[in-house]
């Protein structure tokens, strides 16, 4: 009984009264989220015939919002590069970098990753699922968002 005693001072005195586990200065430290868009309307500003690295992310983000981790990390692995110092060192890109707004046509790349696993004996689970996913996605894109209140 007293080690349960011990242990329930122990971790009274250890709980900020401020709400937070923080050490002190560290809780001004918090980054805001990341802006995200929802799939809709996504899908009527991307073509994912010709769409860019920072919207495979836009995508990834909105996919991730969603709670579909499996299907966003299909469209983040079309969004990360690394660039050159030329010093020999590799930095992340910024949004603003050319290589992030070259558009390239992300059907071709998941029919790529489809085809390279294939050859590896590798699963295509999730490529599989993106690709469906991403045949809606375009018909979303195309289609008028209709109003259910009215």
């Amino acid at each position: 009984m007293s080690i349960i005693r011990g242990f329930q001072a122990t971790t009274s005195t250890n709980i900020n009264k401020g709400g937070n586990n923080f050490p002190p200065g560290m809780t001004n430290n918090v980054t805001e989220p990341q802006k995200t868009t929802s799939l809709r309307d996504l899908a009527q500003t991307i073509d994912p015939s010709s769409m860019s690295r920072n919207e495979a992310r836009a995508m990834a983000n909105a996919l991730m919002k969603s709670g579909d981790a499996d299907l966003s990390s299909v469209f983040f692995s079309h969004s990360v590069v690394l660039i050159p110092t030329g010093n020999g060192t590799f930095r992340n890109p910024t949004e603003s970098d050319p290589i992030m707004n070259e558009k390239f046509n992300m059907f071709d790349a998941i029919r790529s990753n489809i085809e390279f696993n294939k050859s590896k004996g590798f699963s295509n689970e999730n490529n599989l699922s993106a690709l469906s996913f991403l045949e809606r996605f375009e018909i979303m894109g195309n289609s008028p968002e209709i109003d259910t209140h009215a």
